[in-house]
C-alpha cells in the first residue's frame, strides 16, 4: 500500500487536520505522485505552497504510514 492509498483508507473523509490533507489529495489525484516517496511528496507539497501546518500533518502521516508497513 502507498501513501496515497493509507491516506484514502485511514483519514478520507474524516473532519480532522489529517481528513482534510487527504481530501486535498483526492482532489489534486491529477498531480498528486501518488506513487511517491517522502521527499517526492514533500517537494509536491512545497511547489504547491502547501501551508507550515499542512507540512506538519503530513510528516505526521507519514510516521503512522512507516510505522503501519
Amino acid at each position: 500500500m502507498n501513501f496515497y492509498e493509507y491516506m484514502m483508507e485511514h483519514h478520507l473523509g474524516k473532519d480532522t487536520a489529517k481528513g482534510d490533507l487527504a481530501g486535498d489529495m483526492r482532489h489534486e489525484e491529477g498531480s498528486f505522485p501518488k506513487d511517491g516517496g517522502h521527499d517526492e511528496i514533500r517537494r509536491y507539497l512545497v511547489r504547491r505552497r502547501a501551508c507550515r501546518e499542512c507540512l506538519q500533518v503530513f510528516e505526521r502521516c507519514w510516521k503512522e504510514y512507516t510505522r503501519s508497513k
